[in-house]
């Protein structure tokens, strides 16, 4: 459902919780000059990918791999153990973060396809996003990297300002260099890597052409330079940056690959290209810190879902990404499908430390309103909460919905091959055993559902696990947490019958813009 519509959500019971989000009620305190933000997405990189150096974890430790800048930023942040992304893919895992709303409810529903573009499958204009609530609190906003919102005719620069309202303007940002999916993966899908790649557009639909250099370097470049040069200063921003890396079909200068002599190239290639980004990241936090932005800035970092599956499809002969310690990946719902390195840094604001807490991308939109002390309509009917209070003074976080989690194009199981940081999933080993559709969190425990073969299908077998002491989910607990499992089905259930009917609602609205045309 959109704005405007002003239909009550349905309450969702879960233990004591039992009220609505109040979104459009203003922020208890806000900071006295606005803050900046930068959100820092990037893509595909696993739950096990970096080493953050942090002793008192064992997680996020991977021997195998060198992230120097990370582990710098983690030192300085509020480190996220339990962070989620919105969805175990990328398109939907963006419209969450932009939204606050399980993308389910817009009908976007799996990865939005660069080559079959039909005006059926994109954010639309009718959703809110973060930067548009941040534009009505005075905000400047620039989006630069991978968009892949939009359904519309790329190629059309009429598309850009067109019915859909899915581009980047349209969504509330005022400069933007984007791509519609990876840049390195559209019109010569098999041919193109992350080096000197083509497709990247300027905010009012201008094809760029072929640029030289490498994706994660380029997307640095325009961002340093729009903070150098572009940005209005006269206002406080919102930057979102989402990289391509470390999607395939991954490319490094040969310095970076070089690293790495794992006797596998493949490996070699995409530990690589961590190492690559993770220079790259550094380049853009050197630059915020050269600018005397670094106390007026609160920057955050994530993945955009679990790490691809190895083999999987032809372009994924690189995909040695883990989700060590946790089951599952890329497409699916488990752990490590959605479950993602996440930190967030505010100098002398909020005290680097860890945090176990429960959180997700839905989280972002509520939270950023409240720093910037702007006001939320009251019809927009979040599935988040904000993390302000929990960011700078530790508060608990109140949640009147249950993490939620939908994907129905779920992707099969595979075997693993490998043992911890080198642990993954071979996409070539399919294995019979099902994977959920539907997920929540509460606490310390997870629920999963599954319905039949068919998307959308009944829901028919629930699981309960205590995700902190079993990582594995080796043990289920329906019959020796009855009560628990009882509440927690009851909000699952809540929470898919809402979201689907807002998602039918959604479709029926396009196909009669569609039909219309």
């Amino acid at each position: 459902m959109g704005r405007g519509q002003g239909r009550v959500c349905e309450t969702v019971a879960l233990c004591a919780i039992a009220t609505l989000l109040a979104c459009g009620t203003p922020p208890s305190e806000s900071p006295a000059t606005k803050p900046n933000f930068v959100y820092i997405l990037v893509d595909d990189l696993g739950y096990g990918d970096v080493d953050l150096e942090l002793p008192e974890l064992d997680v996020f430790r991977n021997p195998h791999v060198e992230t120097p800048r990370l582990a710098n930023f983690a030192a300085q942040s509020l480190v996220l153990t339990d962070h989620y992304s919105a969805s175990p893919v990328c398109s939907p895992s963006r419209a969450g973060l932009l939204t606050g709303r399980t993308p389910e409810r817009a009908d976007i529903r799996l990865w939005i396809n660069d080559i079959r573009d039909n005006d059926t499958h994109f954010l639309s204009g009718k959703e809110l996003t973060a930067a548009e609530v941040l534009r009505s609190a005075g905000y400047s906003s620039a989006v630069i990297g991978k968009w892949h919102l939009n359904g519309a005719d790329w190629e059309s620069k009429a598309a850009w300002t067109g019915w859909t309202g899915s581009f980047p303007k349209q969504q509330g940002f005022d400069y933007a260099i984007v791509s519609k999916e990876n840049p390195h993966e559209t019109r010569r899908l098999e041919q193109n890597t992350q080096d000197d790649p083509g497709d990247f557009f300027d905010g009012d639909g201008n094809p760029l052409g072929t640029v030289t250099g490498w994706t994660s370097q380029l997307i640095t470049d325009w961002a340093v330079r729009w903070l150098e040069e572009l940005r209005d200063q006269s206002k406080p921003f919102f930057l979102y940056l989402p990289y391509d890396a470390v999607h395939e079909r991954v490319e490094n200068p040969s310095e970076y690959t070089s690293l790495y002599a794992t006797g596998d190239p493949d490996r070699d290639l995409y530990y690589g290209n961590i190492t690559y980004l993770d220079h790259q990241i550094g380049r853009f936090l050197d630059t915020l810190d050269r600018l005397g932005l670094e106390e007026d800035t609160v920057v955050f970092f994530s993945s955009d879902n679990g790490p691809e599956v190895c083999k999987v499809y032809s372009g994924a002969w690189r995909s040695y990404g883990t989700s060590w310690p946790y089951r599952g990946q890329k497409r699916q719902v488990l752990e490590g499908g959605v479950r993602v390195p996440g930190m967030v840094r505010w100098v002398g604001k909020i005290e680097p430390r860890v945090s176990g807490t429960p959180n997700s991308t839905l989280d972002v939109l509520p939270t950023l309103a409240e720093l910037a002390g702007a006001q939320v309509p009251s019809d927009a009917e979040l599935d988040g909460a904000s993390l302000a209070g929990h960011f700078l003074r530790g508060d608990e976080v109140v949640r009147s919905k249950p993490l939620y989690w939908q994907f129905e194009r779920r992707g099969e199981n595979w075997s693993t091959v490998g043992d911890e940081y080198q642990r993954r999933y071979d996409g070539r080993r399919k294995i019979a055993e099902p994977v959920p559709q539907v997920s929540i969190r509460a606490g310390d425990y997870v629920l999963r559902a599954y319905g039949g073969s068919r998307p959308y299908s009944e829901l028919q077998r629930f699981y309960l696990f205590d995700i902190v002491r079993d990582r594995a989910e080796s043990f289920e607990l329906s019959a020796t947490e009855p009560t628990r499992f009882k509440s927690m089905k009851r909000a699952l259930l809540a929470m898919h019958a809402d979201v689907n009917r807002d998602r039918l609602a959604r479709q029926r609205e396009i196909a009669g813009r569609v039909d219309a045309r």
